[in-house]
């Protein structure tokens, strides 16, 4: 079979001319006829947004700016490209260092250069074969029809074809997405039956860690690195394996490894640097915060917290001027948005108070409350717990009591949350009050449930609906109120027909929740009424 571009849609990325020029004249020669070329990150970017390409070819190297690993996972991030585009990665640093800095964001395919027209005919011809194999389980998988991805994978499989094991792969992934663990373990299990595949081996260790089986999910991926040194993805999930058994050291020393392979991932240095700062390890907090913030420069993953996170390592190694440096970073880099200025106004007063001058950290504060009260979701947990600590710390109780009822209003059956909030209290001799709070936010929060559920229960779907769209407004990080909000929604709609607004609203709950917890099997169920609801099937 001959590679045939014709009418596909083809973008090409590379900062040298000459190279531009080349594999426009490689595409042609293949029958491309629409072909747009794009000299840096941010000019592809800018394409991206206005066309739709069917094929992608960036080099990896773009000069200053955004280099191909951006360009991808920004277009990845943004919903630029879908299930059907091909992305091809082009470079001439075929190190694995380079290979493993991008691999988070993994494009379809590879190309090293220098390459002739018969590898560039093959590899894309390849990708293109598997793309078109895989179109229908990708859809549904887009639409979040887990249930409709596995029988599509079922009906392939049927076939006997050459690519079982891709298949299989993505079966166990559409189970776990649906909660069915069982179901997943059991694929996997039948891979590792045939054969020892890495993959299938780091899916039984996710399904230990679902199941919060830790002991099994530490021995299936310790034997997962010994066998496959490489393998980051077994890395990572050690070693979240390891902090969710609050063994934050192990953690943190799994994740230096796997940063020792792959350097350049921007989430995994954050997480480092979180994990370290908690383990009070100030120096591998501190690199690990500064590398992020220096390779987040032309992520779309660059936050505010990268800065903030730096920036509370300063001050506990008692450099106030250098965390208020940050302070000015973070409103230089993130203008206009009102979350990384509510994040740089709390770090600010952390600043003031620090050296003393109580008058600039209640100017902060002021800011800081007039942000808060603008933001209505997606508050930084860390964030508002230093805003409230450094209000009890400047003798304001009102204040530091109510972005603690905030704190635990949304976080009311996280047992660790609650915890750190009676912390703070105690750490200002105010037990007694914080106790009583905590109580009082939590009762609260029962009580709203309880009360929006019984509505539903009367058939009161509409009252149902407005209650619990007020009480998740006022408590937007609180996933039990976001999945029965969601649940009154559906079971209106389930009655009376579907409506474009509910089923948006709808979404927007549940999205809310899945951030908060993927795998809350609640959050699960509702999403597959959703699905029914949204396509009719």
């Amino acid at each position: 079979m001959t590679l045939d571009l014709t009418g596909k849609k083809i973008l090409v990325v590379d900062d040298f001319p000459e190279m531009r020029s080349m594999m426009r004249k490689m595409a042609v020669a293949f029958r491309a006829q629409e072909i747009d070329d794009a000299r840096n990150g941010e000019d592809a970017l800018k394409l991206m947004e206005r066309n739709k390409y069917d094929i992608v070819l960036c080099d990896y190297n773009l000069g200053p700016g955004k280099d191909g690993q951006n360009v991808l996972e920004e277009a990845k991030h943004k919903s630029l490209i879908n299930h059907s585009t091909v992305f091809m990665l082009i470079t001439a640093e075929n190190t694995l260092r380079m290979v493993m800095g991008a691999m988070e964001y993994v494009p379809d395919g590879y190309l090293t250069k220098p390459f002739t027209k018969g590898e560039f005919s093959t590899r894309l011809e390849k990708i293109q074969q598997k793309k078109a194999n895989l179109k229908e389980i990708e859809k549904a998988m887009q639409r979040n029809d887990y249930a409709a991805a596995v029988l599509a994978c079922d009906e392939k499989l049927a076939e006997n074809p050459p690519n079982i094991m891709e298949l299989l792969k993505i079966k166990a992934d559409m189970y776990e997405k649906m909660g069915d663990y069982e179901a997943a373990a059991t694929v996997y299990n039948k891979v590792l039956d045939s054969r020892e595949i890495a993959w299938a081996s780091l899916g039984v260790a996710r399904i230990h860690l679902h199941q919060k089986n830790y002991d099994d999910a530490k021995e299936t991926l310790q034997r997962l690195i010994y066998e496959n040194a490489q393998y980051i993805e077994a890395y990572d999930l050690l070693a979240k394996v390891y902090e969710a058994s609050d063994d934050l050291e192990e953690a943190q020393n799994i994740l230096k490894k796997a940063l020792e392979i792959s350097p350049k991932a921007i989430l995994r240095l954050k997480t480092l640097g979180q994990i370290a700062y908690k383990n009070s390890d100030l120096e591998v907090a501190e690199s690990s915060f500064k590398n992020a913030v220096r390779l987040g420069k032309h992520s779309c993953f660059k936050e505010a917290s990268d800065y903030t996170g730096l920036a509370k390592v300063y001050l506990d190694k008692k450099s106030p001027v250098e965390a208020l440096k940050l302070v000015g970073e973070i409103r230089e880099m993130f203008e206009d948005n009102n979350h990384a200025a509510f994040q740089a106004a709390v770090m600010e007063s952390m600043v003031h108070k620090q050296t003393g001058n109580s008058e600039l950290a209640n100017q902060a504060i002021t800011k800081a409350n007039e942000l808060f009260a603008a933001i209505p979701e997606n508050l930084p947990l860390d964030t508002v717990m230093d805003l409230a600590k450094t209000c009890l710390a400047l003798g304001n109780a009102e204040a530091g009591a109510k972005y603690a009822k905030y704190i635990v209003q949304n976080h009311h059956e996280d047992e660790a949350v609650i915890k750190q909030t009676q912390a703070l209290f105690n750490e200002f001799n105010m037990g007694d009050t914080g106790n009583d709070l905590i109580n009082a936010a939590r009762q609260e929060v029962i009580d709203v449930n309880n009360q929006g559920v019984r509505l539903a229960k009367e058939g009161k779907f509409e009252e149902s609906i407005e209650f619990f769209e007020k009480a998740a407004g006022g408590m937007p990080e609180n996933k039990t109120v976001n999945l029965n909000a969601a649940q009154s929604l559906i079971l209106f709609m389930q009655k009376s027909g579907k409506k474009e607004r509910l089923l948006r609203q709808t979404m927007k709950y549940l999205e809310r929740a899945k951030k908060i917890d993927p795998f809350d099997e609640k959050y699960l169920k509702l999403m597959t009424f959703y699905t029914k609801l949204s396509t009719g099937k």
